[in-house]
């Protein structure tokens, strides 16, 4: 006779208007980790495993409707309706950067080795931006008609895939921004 599994569900409260989005860490050395986002805008970090609150970011002025972690859960980053992106210091918290848009900001992430932040946005636009480098102008693609709904690096980072509200997915070369 198998064995029956019994799964107990984890309930993670805190956030005081929904929750829009969710994002994991790889495994790390203390675990794994996980993001939400909220149209309260204050993104929380938890245990992956347990649901454990760790901390709060605080800093935007509007709904954070995406989250990203890089590869070892020592970098956050947002997506918000106060038309930015922001880079955050996953174990202090304090705010590294903060990319302006002309638009909200709907998804963000990390390029595979975390050198990079893909953004998308109601600009219709996908920008990267080199974190090594943030005061440099992003790499922009263009061509979709509607706001981005969500971004992804593939392909070791060489290409970029998205789905906007043009009813469309795209897929994009990096090296030739097409």
């Amino acid at each position: 006779m198998a064995a029956t599994l019994r799964q107990t569900p984890l309930t993670c409260s805190g956030h005081t208007r929904p929750v829009v989005h969710l994002a994991f860490s790889q495994l790390c050395p203390d675990g794994y980790f996980l993001i939400s986002a909220s149209k309260d805008g204050k993104p929380m970090l938890r245990q992956g495993n347990t649901g454990d609150w760790i901390g709060t970011f605080e800093g935007h002025k509007g709904a954070v409707w995406g989250v990203a972690l890089n590869a070892d859960a020592s970098r956050a980053a947002t997506a918000a309706a106060d038309f930015t992106a922001k880079i955050w210091d996953a174990v202090s918290g304090e705010e590294l950067h903060s990319f302006s848009h002309s638009h909200i900001v709907k998804t963000v992430a990390y390029s595979p080795n975390s050198v990079e932040l893909l953004t998308g946005s109601h600009e219709k636009l996908l920008k990267i931006f080199n974190l090594e480098k943030p005061e440099t102008e992003p790499q922009v693609f263009a061509g979709h008609t509607g706001g981005l709904k969500h971004v992804l690096f593939m392909n070791d980072g060489k290409q970029m895939v998205s789905c906007a509200e043009d009813k469309t997915i795209r897929v994009w070369d990096k090296a030739s921004c097409q």
